[in-house]
């Protein structure tokens, strides 16, 4: 999975010294923007390790959340990739800090529930419901199911975004949830990997959210009344 990695950073507050001249403008724009979010991971002890690809594969997305021996692995897939470029500049200039930041907090999402050892699972007391509407195939069930399993997780991650943006953003809520309501509306078929927009809907209201002490948290109730919404 790794054999294409330029090279890892293991300490993320000395990304700049370490490895700062070996990283592209594009590269450094997106690490500078989400960094608060980055140092707040690290405070809380989250394993991340930041990997740099030397070139992009096509469809590759800039900025992905992976996993590897107990450790979460944010991958850079930005040189020769035109989506790192054309993803920030379709967002405002005034709002790509809270922006990229709460994109930042959707993959760091990512990495907390696999710390948790929640991956791919219900809420405590939840079962999965549904599968009678699929083919009796059973790779087509496996595929469903997969399917269903990662909307879910993309779902937890906008909410631990938006929990961030209003946390520290709050002025600028309601444009990154118009920016992830955007991103999200488009969808190749309904109830895909990536549409999440039964969550997002839930957040419209910010006052959704309840007090917490992490945005994973603050998450959490919301995200399990989306998951009983889920179809």
């Amino acid at each position: 999975m790794w054999k294409r990695i330029l090279f890892t950073v293991l300490c993320i507050t000395s990304l700049h010294v370490r490895a700062g001249a070996a990283l592209t403008e594009i590269e450094n724009k997106w690490l500078s923007a989400g960094w608060p979010v980055l140092v707040y991971a690290k405070e809380l002890k989250l394993p991340i390790d930041i990997i740099v690809q030397p070139q992009a594969k096509p469809g590759d997305v800039p900025f992905a959340m992976g996993f590897e021996d107990g450790r979460c692995k944010l991958v850079l897939s930005m040189r020769g990739n035109p989506a790192a470029e054309s993803t920030l500049a379709d967002i405002p200039p005034a709002q790509l800090n809270a922006v990229v930041e709460a994109m930042t907090a959707h993959e760091v999402g990512h990495c907390w529930r696999y710390v948790q050892g929640n991956w791919h699972a219900l809420p405590a007391g939840f079962v999965e419901v549904g599968e009678s509407v699929v083919s009796k195939s059973k790779e087509l069930l496996l595929q469903w199911q997969e399917m269903r399993a990662t909307r879910r997780e993309e779902g937890f991650s906008d909410l631990v975004g938006l929990a961030w943006t209003l946390d520290h953003h709050p002025e600028q809520y309601e444009q990154v949830h118009a920016w992830f309501e955007k991103i999200r509306r488009n969808q190749p078929i309904a109830g895909s990997y990536h549409d999440t927009r039964v969550w997002i809907n839930l957040a419209k209201d910010k006052s959704a959210f309840g007090a917490a002490s992490t945005p994973f948290e603050q998450a959490l109730a919301l995200w399990q009344k989306g998951v009983l919404s889920d179809g």
